[in-house]
């Protein structure tokens, strides 16, 4: 091996295994082995997991269940103050159905 490529080599983190990383990843930590990929990948996702405790928990039911209250009195309210849109909508439609039953 030339003396390049014995600067480069580095200790894997997970087996200890002597490696040279890839040209395209000089910053690489561990071997390209199965198993140690693997462990720094599950290593990883707990890193991230800790990092971002909130990322994966959803709002409780009752939060959801009282925005779904107030959306559909909202469109209730929208749908009395706007009766006539309705109105006119709905002739519009019966009309072009019934041309093109025709």
């Amino acid at each position: 091996m030339s003396n390049y490529h014995l600067k480069k080599m580095k200790v894997c983190m997970i087996c200890g295994a002597i490696f040279i990383p890839n040209k395209y990843h000089p910053s690489q930590k561990v071997c390209s082995s199965f198993k140690c990929r693997h462990i720094r990948q599950l290593l990883s996702q707990k890193e991230w997991r800790e990092k971002n405790p909130d990322y994966f928990c959803y709002k409780d039911k009752k939060e959801k269940d009282l925005w779904a209250k107030k959306r559909y009195l909202y469109l209730k309210k929208w749908r009395e103050k706007h009766r006539e849109y309705f109105v006119q909508y709905r002739e519009t439609k019966n009309k072009t159905n019934r041309e093109n039953k025709i």
